[in-house]
């Protein structure tokens, strides 16, 4: 919410929180390293200005001398998006673009009311070392004593991140917006060294849940060209020929954290890109085999190539060819996989029927729906951006948007039907 964005509760746009809030200054992204410096600058009695990682409202006074020094990029205005609707996207795709590029800019935004809203550089990502120690560091593992119960805890406590960031920037999600598009692994060392912590833990009882993160098989990753690269996709509209890609970095993580005294079952139950298992075959052979509680979670999100286009995901054939060949290793090895996948409904230009066409295809697929979730406007995605102004991301021409309750609704229960008619007792 640090720039101008969308409200879905109060359904309008709304000036950045830091403005509306009154703040000093805001912290974006993971926020590490622009919170030590703040707390030198208050230690050292200096300004909190041009902090990496931090945005600062500004008089237009203060940024015209500032602009004037210190070069940066314009963004739409609120009153030049309540004139125009499409300088949302417009605003929306440059901050995507600053974000995922290895040479950002200075971002600035006017606000409703005249003060401006001034992004500095990011903060650089943490090194897996920092990442190690962050991670390292000793929490209780135990919810805050003021809840007395958190519904996520059963789920998080005996889990280990391994990794931050994540390239794959779907339309929906803005965790690229908050980690980063690089993908920074911790150490095998600090992993295992944690597994055994939790090993000790007095409701331990041989299970770790999760060996994952954003994207759990984009451990040991990286890119070729670092910071040369100008390619703001790494997995879109396909994998990236500079992106590296070891598979035995994590099939060898996976091996030494199982054989550790008291781990009985160590799963990945975070989500796993499909077409990153497809390259990795002996990664996608020791998942099914030893690290899924029987049910494999993916994240096909749709089957409609026109849908899938706008949520920056690859075609349905990921999903078919992934299916066919985890199936494949599942009758060789007598282990067939069930799997969990996830799908939204109503996103913008998804219509009542590419949902029957969805449903035709999942049970072509043979594929059980377990969840799905409608598609919810958030802050910080291209895919709300769309939802505000009907409009295909890439080709600025008008799109579908399910925005009335019953067109909601109406795609939910296509869906729900398919759910209902796979939970009647068949008839012999």
């Amino acid at each position: 919410r640090r720039f101008i964005h969308y409200d879905y509760q109060q359904e309008q746009l709304r000036n950045s929180v830091l403005v509306d809030a009154k703040a000093d200054i805001l912290v974006y992204g993971m926020g590490e390293r622009a919170v030590i410096e703040i707390a030198r600058c208050l230690e050292e009695g200096r300004k909190l200005s041009l902090i990496p990682g931090t945005c600062e409202r500004l008089t237009e006074n203060h940024f015209l001398k500032r602009s004037a020094r210190i070069p940066c990029s314009l963004l739409p205005s609120f009153q030049e998006i309540q004139r125009q609707r499409r300088a949302f996207l417009d605003a929306e795709l440059a901050i995507d673009a600053n974000s995922r590029t290895c040479a950002p800019e200075v971002l600035v935004q006017k606000q409703r009311g005249g003060m401006f809203v001034w992004q500095n550089l990011p903060s650089a990502p943490l090194r897996s070392q920092e990442l190690d120690q962050v991670h390292e560091l000793p929490y209780t593992r135990t919810t805050h004593p003021l809840f007395a119960k958190v519904p996520a805890y059963d789920m998080i406590r005996h889990s280990i991140t391994i990794v931050r960031g994540c390239s794959g920037n779907c339309s929906f999600c803005a965790i690229a917006r908050h980690q980063g598009a690089v993908v920074v692994s911790r150490s095998r060392q600090s992993v295992l060294r944690e597994i055994r912590a939790v090993t000790t833990m007095t409701d331990f009882r041989g299970t770790i849940t999760d060996l994952g993160g954003p994207t759990a098989n984009l451990y040991g990753t990286s890119c070729r060209r670092s910071e040369k690269c100008r390619r703001k996709d790494c997995l879109f509209p396909g994998i990236c020929r500079h992106l590296d890609i070891d598979e035995n970095a994590f099939c060898s993580l996976l091996a030494e954290g199982q054989s550790i005294p008291g781990v009985r079952h160590l799963f990945v139950s975070s989500g796993l890109r499909m077409e990153l298992l497809l390259k990795t075959p002996l990664l996608l052979q020791r998942i099914l085999q030893e690290h899924t509680s029987g049910i494999m979670k993916i994240a096909p999100e749709h089957t409609e190539d026109e849908v899938l286009r706008l949520m920056h995901k690859p075609g349905r054939k990921v999903l078919e060819d992934f299916l066919k060949t985890a199936r494949t290793m599942g009758e060789k090895t007598r282990k067939m996989p069930g799997f969990s996948a996830y799908f939204i409904t109503s996103h913008p230009g998804c219509t009542l029927a590419h949902m029957k066409q969805m449903k035709a295809r999942l049970e072509g697929l043979n594929l059980p729906l377990r969840k799905f979730q409608d598609f919810t406007p958030v802050p910080g995605t291209l895919s709300t951006a769309m939802y505000v102004t009907g409009l295909d991301r890439y080709k600025k021409k008008p799109i579908f948007v399910a925005r009335r309750r019953k067109d909601r609704m109406a795609q939910r229960r296509v869906l729900e039907s398919l759910m209902n008619d796979r939970s009647r007792p068949r008839k012999h």
